[in-house]
This record gives C-alpha cells, sequence and structure tokens, in this order.
C-alpha cells in the first residue's frame, strides 16, 4: 500500500483521474469533508478490489472520473460499491478532511454497515471523530464490550485483546457480573470514569474465591473470607490491603486479622499448603517483635509452616550487623 504524496495512499490514483478528466485534484482538494470521504471510499475500494471492482478491471474509466468530479457523496459511493448502506455516507464525515491511512479501514467501515454490525455501528457513531485506531480497537475488542465509551478509553488493539480478557477474569469471580450486566456498566459510564474503576467496583464483590486457609477462626484469629472483609481492614488499618484484591480473589495471598490488632498474611506454597508470610500494622508501621512472636506461636497452633528466621541466634545477628555494608556490594 503506498502511503506517500499529499494524500497518502490516495494520491497517485487521484492524479491518474486528473490526466484523464483534468480538474478532478483540484475538486478533492476544494470539497466539502462529505464529498471528499466519499472519493476516498471510492478510491479504497478501487485500491483493495471489493464493490464494483472484485471483477479484476485496473482501469478508472471515464465515468468514474466524471462522477470523481460531478457527482454528489451519494452517486460516488454507488459508483464504487453499488449497494451503500444506510448511514455509510455520514458516518464518513466523522472521520475529518484528510483520509484514513489505510484503504482498507473504509471497507472495515461499509462492512460494519452491510453486516448490519448494530453495537459495532452505535460504538463508532458516539466515540467521535472516527480513527484507524479505533478502527483497530473495535476488532479486537469482544463485540459484547464494543461501545463507545470503551472505544473513546482504549488506546490500541492490543490494550483491547487485554481488556477482554480482564472482563473475563473479572466474570469468573464475580457471578453477577453477566454479559448483561457488565454491557450496561460500560455503557452508563460517565466522561471522567475509567475503565480501571469499572473493573475494580465488579472486583470489590467478587464472591467467587478460592478456600481460605484457616477454615473457621476463633477469638484470636478471625479470618477475612470476602471482599468486604478485606476492604473494611483496609480502612480500618490505613493501608493498602485495596490494592491487593486481585491477589485475595486468585488464591495467590490469604488474609486474617489477629486479636483486632494486625492483619496476618500467608501466601501459598508450591504444594497445596500455605506458609505464614508476614504481619501488617496500622499504616504499614513497624511491627512490634512481641505481636510478630504471638503471631507465630498461633501459626504453630494451628499447623501453618513459616520460615525459620531463628538460625544461628545471637552470633548470626551479631555477623549481620557488621557485614550489612556488603549486602549491596
Amino acid at each position: 500500500m503506498r502511503d506517500g504524496g499529499l494524500l497518502g495512499w490516495c494520491t497517485e490514483a487521484l492524479v491518474k483521474l486528473d490526466d484523464t478528466a483534468p480538474g478532478v485534484l483540484a475538486r478533492v482538494l476544494t470539497a466539502a469533508p462529505a464529498r471528499r470521504q466519499a472519493i476516498f471510499a471510492a478510491l479504497a475500494a478501487q485500491e483493495e478490489k471489493v464493490g464494483l471492482y472484485d471483477a479484476g478491471d485496473d482501469l478508472l474509466p471515464m465515468s468514474f472520473a466524471e462522477v470523481i468530479r460531478h457527482g454528489r457523496p451519494g452517486d460516488i459511493l454507488r459508483r464504487a460499491f453499488g449497494e451503500v448502506p444506510e448511514g455509510f455516507a455520514s458516518m464518513l464525515t466523522q472521520i475529518g478532511e484528510r483520509p484514513l491511512p489505510r484503504a482498507k479501514d473504509y471497507i472495515t467501515l461499509h462492512s460494519i454497515l452491510t453486516d448490519d454490525d448494530a453495537r459495532a455501528a452505535g460504538a463508532l457513531r458516539g466515540a467521535g471523530r472516527i480513527t484507524c485506531r479505533k478502527l483497530d480497537v473495535l476488532n479486537a475488542l469482544d463485540p459484547r464490550w464494543r461501545h463507545a465509551n470503551t472505544l473513546e478509553r482504549i488506546d490500541s488493539g492490543g490494550e483491547a485483546l487485554m481488556f477482554n480478557q480482564a472482563i473475563g477474569f473479572i466474570q469468573s469471580l464475580n457471578s453477577k457480573a453477566t454479559d448483561e450486566v457488565v454491557a450496561g456498566a460500560i455503557a452508563a459510564m460517565r466522561p471522567t470514569s475509567t475503565l480501571a474503576r469499572l473493573l475494580d467496583r465488579f472486583l470489590q464483590r467478587a464472591d467467587q474465591l478460592p478456600p481460605h486457609p484457616i477454615a473457621s477462626g476463633d477469638n484470636e484469629l478471625r479470618p477475612l473470607l470476602t471482599m468486604r472483609d478485606v476492604l473494611d481492614a483496609g480502612r480500618r488499618y490505613r493501608n493498602c490491603l485495596r490494592h491487593r484484591l486481585a491477589d485475595v480473589a486468585v488464591g495467590r495471598m490469604a488474609l486474617a486479622e489477629f486479636r483486632g490488632e494486625c492483619i496476618v498474611e500467608f501466601r501459598p506454597t508450591t504444594g497445596a499448603g500455605w506458609l505464614f508470610r508476614d504481619v501488617h500494622i496500622e499504616r504499614n508501621r513497624p511491627v512490634p517483635l512481641r505481636m510478630f512472636a504471638d503471631v507465630e506461636v498461633k501459626c504453630d497452633e494451628i499447623g501453618i509452616p513459616r520460615i525459620n528466621e531463628a538460625g544461628g541466634g545471637d552470633g548470626r545477628s551479631s555477623y549481620r550487623h557488621f557485614t550489612k555494608e556488603l549486602e549491596w556490594g
């Protein structure tokens, strides 16, 4: 595909048309956006050999040049495509004055309307100026999530594929995140809202969590079994627990509250068990050694293993004191 020249890939074809019917190029350069984009779409049909050009005729006949020079947008589009779906001409005006960078994008627009893809067409109509980026995003998005609100907030086709996966992840954790509910939430997004916040709201309501390492709590150690438990603990301890919801949701972390004084963190091992990992208090301040020791004793009582940090005794601690500057060398 040729992309050089004043009007990109259209330039060479327009020069040939101007040789056949002088004035075509000047007509294109001075045409209103509706007529200009109709011309670009017609040239794209010739470039991609679709519509009335799919018979393999490489010529640009005089009649086509004359239609380009004198015809209305509808005449130009019918000359190139034969069938012109309703709304095609008006959608072309959303592109602006210059042609899209790729001829195939015009064919994509035509196909969306010809195939009666109402969700895709509605997304484009509501997303402002049509660009090749938005078309790439639209093509990559799961049809269920095609909406102006996603087209305006996703930057590439690759990111759209990631969004598809993120929604699949959410639906595996939240039984109420049905296709209809997710699509409705996307449609209801406010101008200042983000897709990150939308996903986070669904995650906060996750109700299909993996088993917790502590089957039942007691007066000392209470497992945080739901997202509401985790969020409430994050607020009370004023720490970053709310940003670890995804880890809790997939079983990469489990949490419990000890004596209403601290949060105990567990991590899964490569086998089927869990390991006591850490203790957290308000605002992630340093944990008193006595509290940490009490949590260790409790974990020993219920059979949850931990890393033994006591090896070497005082001698090791003294060694570390004098050699710590070598650790980062």
